[in-house]
């Protein structure tokens, strides 16, 4: 059997007809008649009477529709799928992100993304920037952001932000009162250092060592949001990155002030090399190209 054979005979059944059949299909009525006959025979059954020149359909012929019915609703389905696929507005899409942005700005980003979009599925992982990169090298997101990347010729890597690290104040702290924060007026306060994994941390520190100023480490975090904490709870002072800042600025009791001289905060968007870019992530950046990006908000 194959589907030429199944459509004339479903056309057949709709129509009442050879000849109806024929003028859906836009076939000659002998072909019409040749696919039906090549059906019987392949699938030994017999679905119709002859009499009189007319196809009357045996009860396996209203059985065997139902069925045929079902095949071409599915491929009904296969096909707008993939119009869906083609327009990016179906499958699947795996995101792997640096907290900054996997915490607020992405959810926030997917939220608006999914809403024009009810058949898309969306994971989100938020990893180190180095697993990032291993993520996406292996092959086990299609996606990733990620900050100070170390070059990987596994991995395209796309400009996303370049934004500077800020200072956070615990909310009536002395240093509020100024307009920008530099290395000095930072000597001898209780610092919040964030871990040593991240390439931020490494310029924060030598931006203090050319400037000879040393600070007083009291705790070490590897996430900014906990050191946004710890600056809330009056344990000390941080430099951190100006997304996460903004995500929690609102809610917690700090303040936020430009630090001097500039401290680097730059992004990328993460893909695989060597493998054709599927349309959702296309849609996806370009969706994202239209958003408000996390820290615009926040004094450079």
């Amino acid at each position: 059997m194959n589907m030429r054979q199944l459509q004339a005979f479903r056309a057949v059944m709709l129509a009442g007809t050879v000849t109806g059949a024929g003028e859906l299909l836009r076939l000659t009525q002998p072909t019409v008649s040749k696919l039906i006959s090549d059906l019987e025979y392949h699938a030994g059954l017999k679905l119709f009477d002859r009499s009189h020149g007319r196809l009357l359909p045996r009860p396996e012929a209203h059985q065997l529709l139902r069925q045929i019915d079902r095949v071409f609703t599915a491929m009904d389905d296969v096909e707008r799928h993939a119009r869906q696929l083609a327009r990016g507005q179906s499958g699947h899409l795996h995101i792997v992100a640096i907290p900054a942005l996997a915490l607020d700005f992405l959810p926030q980003a997917v939220a608006s993304f999914l809403a024009k979009r009810p058949d898309v599925t969306i994971e989100l992982n938020a990893r180190a920037g180095s697993r990032v990169v291993e993520w996406i090298a292996g092959h086990q997101a299609d996606l990733g952001f990620a900050s100070d990347i170390a070059v990987n010729a596994n991995v395209e890597l796309q400009p996303f932000q370049s934004l500077a690290g800020v200072c956070i104040l615990p909310l009536g702290h002395p240093l509020a009162d100024k307009s920008a924060i530099e290395p000095r007026d930072l000597a001898g306060e209780r610092f919040i250092s964030l871990g040593r994994e991240t390439a931020f941390r490494h310029h924060i520190d030598r931006v203090f060592e050319e400037a000879e100023v040393a600070r007083r480490v009291v705790v070490e975090t590897g996430s900014s949001a906990t050191a946004c904490s710890f600056v809330k709870d009056r344990v000390g002072v941080a430099i951190i990155d100006p997304v996460t800042a903004a995500d929690r600025h609102q809610s917690l009791d700090i303040v936020i002030r430009p630090f001097r001289p500039r401290i680097p905060f730059v992004t990328h968007a993460v893909l695989p090399k060597h493998t054709a870019r599927p349309v959702l992530v296309n849609e996806f950046l370009d969706h994202l190209a239209g958003l408000r990006q996390p820290g615009q908000t926040l004094p450079d």
